[in-house]
């Protein structure tokens, strides 16, 4: 796969060394979570710090060790996940709660997640930094009010949208979005005559897709990230009904650009919200049905909420992540 733009750039600047190799994660998960071969250094040379995600803890020969926790459903919920996932994120955390000197958590539930299942991690050596959205989001709303109502405009017109509740994510289990899709259909049986349509985004990932006969409800697959600032900013709201997060990125997407949120009253997306969002129960269509009603038809509603939001989301930065990040490297070197 090609490195994106986005990183080849980064490879121009002073003290910055780029090392892309063609390798896929499968291979590496047997070699590094499960043989324990093959140090990383092997591949990138000398190093003070190795910093891993989610899928891989590589050994190393003498680097010291940092690991971000994204998400524990994995262990939490293994019944959302297919089995390849479950079992790589179980060889990487077996190793990184044992060899990795500091653990990130994007969420303060991550972090609680973390110290429920590894009651042998020193709380010391653990931080929670948020992630947030990429910088375009919040530049949206510093357009002039022409552009921002012309890039909604293109983007409705791309994609055959008019007023539309937007949902966003990978198509799984865990996204709940056959609970949404019928909470849609309840909301437009009270309200036959609504013009309001949902627009379901975002590649199909693994268990029973959705689908549907209703035309006002739009499943449009993988949207290309150009457009996901425009799409965002353009609907009524976003609706994001998952049955557990460790973050919960499109949340803080649509917070970005001052769009309501309708989101679950569970893990992370609480803590994200934090009272810019209607909280619903996931578990209940009716629970879904409603907020889509309140958010529907009361503009004075989605004006406080918008406004809420944009605070909020000033608060989830890459700036401050990768200021605080920094601080952990420093702490270990």
């Amino acid at each position: 796969m090609p490195l994106p733009e986005s990183i080849k750039v980064l490879g121009k600047k002073p003290h910055v060394t780029i090392y892309h190799h063609r390798l896929p994660p499968t291979l590496l998960e047997i070699l590094w979570n499960r043989l324990r071969i093959l140090p990383i250094e092997l591949f990138i040379g000398k190093c003070d710090i190795f910093h891993t995600s989610d899928w891989t803890q590589p050994p190393t020969i003498s680097a010291k060790t940092i690991a971000t926790i994204h998400d524990l459903t994995p262990f939490l919920y293994p019944q959302w996940h297919h089995p390849k996932v479950i079992k790589a994120h179980q060889n990487k955390m077996r190793h990184a709660v044992k060899k990795c000197c500091h653990l990130i958590c994007v969420s303060q539930n991550t972090q609680s997640d973390l110290f429920k299942l590894f009651p042998q991690v020193d709380p010391a050596k653990t931080s929670v930094i948020y992630e947030s959205a990429e910088t375009k989001y919040s530049q949206f709303l510093k357009l002039p009010a022409a552009a921002q109502a012309k890039k909604k405009s293109v983007i409705k017109k791309q994609y055959g949208l008019n007023n539309f509740i937007l949902a966003q994510g990978t198509r799984e289990p865990r996204k709940n979005l056959n609970r949404l899709i019928d909470a849609f259909l309840k909301f437009k049986q009270k309200y036959p005559k609504t013009r309001v349509q949902l627009a379901i985004t975002g590649k199909y990932g693994w268990g029973q897709d959705v689908t549907t006969k209703d035309p006002s409800i739009k499943i449009l697959g993988f949207i290309p990230e150009k457009d996901m600032v425009g799409l965002h900013a353009s609907a009524i709201c976003l609706a994001y009904p998952s049955l557990y997060e460790g973050f919960g990125l499109p949340v803080v997407k649509s917070l970005k650009v001052g769009v309501p949120v309708i989101t679950s009253h569970n893990s992370s997306l609480i803590e994200i919200s934090q009272g810019a969002a209607i909280l619903v129960d996931p578990n209940s269509t009716e629970s879904i049905a409603k907020a889509i009603e309140k958010i529907v038809h009361s503009k004075k509603l989605r004006q406080q909420l918008s406004r809420r939001g944009i605070e909020i989301a000033k608060k989830f930065s890459w700036q401050t992540a990768a200021k605080q990040t920094l601080m952990v490297y420093t702490s270990l070197c």
